[in-house]
């Protein structure tokens, strides 16, 4: 036990306040999507090189997979 982080040392316990159920008729297990749903309702994370603007981006996503939006969030960091 003396190879252990601080936090590793303590019993930790998993409390569960209440379980949840969703109904199958609003919706499907996400592990269980097909690969054309996870498509159109899904992200896409890019790590967007200098030169392309966001919005020219957001247009070869849109050209790649084929569908009709695409959008950018998020906040652009600047690497000196």
């Amino acid at each position: 036990m003396k190879d252990l982080l601080p936090f590793e040392k303590t019993d930790r316990e998993i409390i569960v306040r209440k379980e949840g159920k969703t109904n199958p008729e609003f919706g499907c297990d996400p592990n269980k999507r097909k690969i054309e749903e996870l498509i159109h309702y899904g992200i896409v994370n890019i790590n967007k090189p200098s030169g392309p603007t966001s919005h020219q981006i957001s247009d070869y996503v849109q050209r790649i997979f084929e569908i009709n939006k695409a959008g950018h969030s998020g906040t652009l960091a600047v690497k000196k």
